[in-house]
């Protein structure tokens, strides 16, 4: 078994503790770790957002310091007092028309991945914060020369970006004993999956009906339409699982937010105001097809297929003039957003 070490980086140049993996002792996964200003070093239970990377990261250190999602500043930004862990997964990059690279997050489904994994990060950090709990004699002892502290998390979030969806969609199911602790799910432009099976509307739906402590939040933009808009209306009661108007009242998913994603802040009176989540009222006017008529009552409808889901997703494409960078618009104002709630 790979031996898992934290290091400090970015001493002095970032606020805050910026840990990372050393390269000779990665663990199961390289990782980067941001434990905030307001963190304080001796808490032993807090709260961790696992942050699952998508594609064009290069490194873990890269993670922090070049992505353009810039985690570190968003957590920071946010003054919520939260430990950001970030594995790497693989680092992905467009050749022409394709892929190439060594993204994968298909380990991420396999037995207790999960809960391994967070084990052996609270393990690493554990080491290396036990000069601050008073259980060793300073920073950069020897590990193994100290008593080490049981750390705990509070509660979880899984946030994704990207092609990150995916390892959420795996993560969810791998946690073991940190299941309970799983208090929300954050999507963020991430919704690729229309020809996995099931596809990621359906698999989120079914999923999200059977949670009743876990809420799950998506933010889309154009890449990732389709699927945002299906689970949004099957969510809400407002279409079925092949895309026709449900015909039927069924009750919404409480535990569901999908929304569209939009400029994360834009320059007023010389500074920069941030932007909050469209009214969902705003967004229905334009997205859900209007019906001329209702069918008779006892009358059985032939099949649709999917024209009601069609339209509404062609409605959002039509009428939604989405920011160049979105993408990236999305992962920074979502997260922020979402961080600042807590």
């Amino acid at each position: 078994m790979t031996t898992c070490e934290l290091e400090q980086k970015d001493i002095g140049t970032f606020p805050g503790v910026t840990l990372f993996t050393k390269r000779q002792a990665p663990g199961m996964r390289p990782t980067a770790v941001y434990l905030p200003p307001k963190h304080l070093t001796t808490a032993t239970k807090f709260d961790v957002v696992l942050w699952l990377h998508g594609f064009y990261v290069r490194d873990h250190e890269y993670l922090f310091r070049n992505d353009p999602a810039r985690l570190r500043e968003q957590v920071r930004d946010s003054g919520r007092d939260v430990v950001l862990i970030a594995p790497f997964l693989g680092y992905e990059y467009a050749v022409g028309e394709s892929f190439a690279g060594n993204y994968s997050v298909k380990d991420l489904a396999s037995a207790k991945w999960g809960e391994r994994y967070l084990d052996e990060i609270l393990g690493a950090l554990a080491r290396w914060l036990a000069p601050a709990l008073g259980t060793g004699s300073g920073f950069g002892t020897k590990p193994g020369s100290e008593t080490v502290p049981q750390l705990q998390i509070g509660k979880l979030i899984i946030a994704c970006h990207s092609g990150g969806g995916n390892g959420m969609r795996n993560l969810v199911g791998s946690l073991g004993k940190y299941q309970p602790n799983l208090s929300a799910c954050w999507g963020f432009d991430c919704l690729y999956g229309a020809m996995a099976q099931p596809d990621d509307a359906t698999f989120w739906y079914q999923w999200l009906s059977g949670q009743s402590t876990c809420a799950l939040e998506i933010v889309y933009g154009p890449s990732t339409l389709s699927q945002s808009v299906k689970l949004d209306l099957i969510g809400r009661g407002l279409a079925t699982l092949d895309g026709d108007r449900a015909l039927s009242s069924r009750p919404a998913l409480k535990n569901l937010n999908v929304s569209v994603g939009h400029y994360d802040a834009f320059p007023a009176f010389g500074q920069m105001v941030r932007v909050n989540d469209l009214d969902p009222a705003y967004v229905d006017r334009f997205m859900i097809p209007q019906v001329a008529d209702q069918a008779p009552l006892g009358h059985k409808p032939a099949s649709h297929h999917g024209e009601f889901l069609k339209k509404a997703i062609s409605n959002v494409r039509d009428a939604f003039p989405f920011p160049k960078d979105i993408h990236y618009m999305i992962a920074r104002g979502g997260f922020y957003g979402r961080l600042n709630k807590l």
